[in-house]
């Protein structure tokens, strides 16, 4: 029924396939995101806490300062945001796709917390392995999506294989076009 590989759970309802996927932990990128966030926490607290000192000091720039810092922590929580949903793709110790007939779903679980894009099957293509990433690659539309990023060909070629042959059985691997 599935197939056997090494590391690759699969797992199926009447809904949808679940294939739980190993990631491969870039350590470095990890170690930088974490001090980043950590950095970027610390210069939210203390914004925030100078912010509330400043706006009820009494001083008469105080409204014009007050907004300026307001304005500079939006930035560093939009650029927070951003660390944050990096931190979690490197954080995470698996990846989950659930397919079924209408959506692809890729999921980074960090405990409760994590990274969810969807994609409608309708403009997703077959999916293919990337020797340049050495990950599994999709075209979602016009634009190449990548996942399972750092596993060897011979652990997902059967993977890749099977997904494109229950949810894609007009696609030919062998077709050059």
């Amino acid at each position: 029924m599935f197939p056997e590989v090494e590391g690759i759970e699969f797992e199926e309802n009447d809904e949808r396939l679940k294939i739980v996927l190993p990631v491969k932990r870039n350590w470095i990128l990890f170690g930088i995101y974490s001090v980043v966030m950590l950095v970027c926490l610390g210069l939210m607290v203390s914004g925030l806490i100078f912010t509330a000192q400043m706006a009820f000091s009494g001083a008469r720039f105080a409204i014009v300062f007050t907004v300026m810092l307001l304005l500079l922590l939006a930035i560093l929580f939009y650029f927070m945001r951003f660390v944050w949903r990096q931190w979690q793709f490197y954080a995470a110790p698996r990846e989950i796709l659930f397919i079924n007939k209408d959506m692809l779903i890729v999921r980074r679980p960090v405990s409760i917390l994590g990274i969810t894009d969807a994609y409608d099957m309708q403009y997703v293509q077959p999916l293919s392995y990337d020797m340049k990433y050495r990950g599994v690659s999709f075209h979602y539309g016009s634009q190449p999506r990548l996942f399972a990023l750092g596993l060897a060909e011979s652990q997902v070629a059967e993977m890749v294989a099977f997904v494109n042959g229950r949810f894609f059985p007009a696609y030919d691997d062998d077709d050059d076009d």
